[in-house]
């Protein structure tokens, strides 16, 4: 009985993870409920979803996402930042999280950790030069700032304040950290 209503939760809270994010990889779906021992549930929430059509799984790309149209269209930068996430979670205790909106790019993932916000930030090359008029304009009071690039020799060419580390992201989901001032 406890399993069936472990693995009910599992489906529910599954179900609600990939409609927050739209899409995500399947190793991503098992690293959020490993971190707190439930990893065994998902394979079969995987399939109860599907068969439901809650979910849509693409067996190509390895990714679970909310409608073949949310695959379509995949977003490189959230599905960076969501493992950015993850590894967070690791170090700290992260009592709410959540897509941010378009009108907070390039901002991809809101999140609440011992009382403070954060916020996840993709900034490929290409974007720097935006990424600093954005916030030369915008002054977010009390939130931290982590930045993903794709070469940590873009770091020292993004110009926001409050920026607590930067780092980069391989497809894995293997994470470097790094500081602007230990270039």
């Amino acid at each position: 009985m406890e399993n069936q209503n472990k693995q009910r939760d599992v489906e529910r809270e599954l179900k609600d993870l990939v409609q927050r994010y739209n899409v995500l990889d399947k190793s991503q779906v098992y690293a959020y409920f490993g971190k707190s021992g439930r990893d065994k549930f998902v394979g079969r929430a995987l399939k109860k979803l599907e068969k439901e059509h809650s979910i849509y799984v693409c067996r190509e790309t390895k990714q679970v996402a909310s409608s073949e149209a949310a695959h379509a269209a995949w977003e490189r930068g959230l599905g960076l930042s969501v493992w950015v996430l993850l590894s967070l979670m690791d170090q700290k205790k992260i009592e709410e999280h959540f897509a941010a909106s378009r009108e907070e790019y390039p901002v991809r993932i809101v999140f609440v950790g011992d009382g403070e916000i954060y916020d996840i930030l993709y900034v490929a090359s290409e974007d720097i030069e935006l990424t600093n008029q954005l916030f030369a304009r915008k002054n977010i009071d009390g939130c931290g700032h982590i930045v993903i690039v794709e070469e940590p020799e873009d770091i020292p060419k993004i110009q926001i304040t409050d920026v607590i580390g930067y780092c980069t992201v391989k497809e894995e989901g293997q994470i470097e950290y790094y500081r602007k001032d230990s270039r």
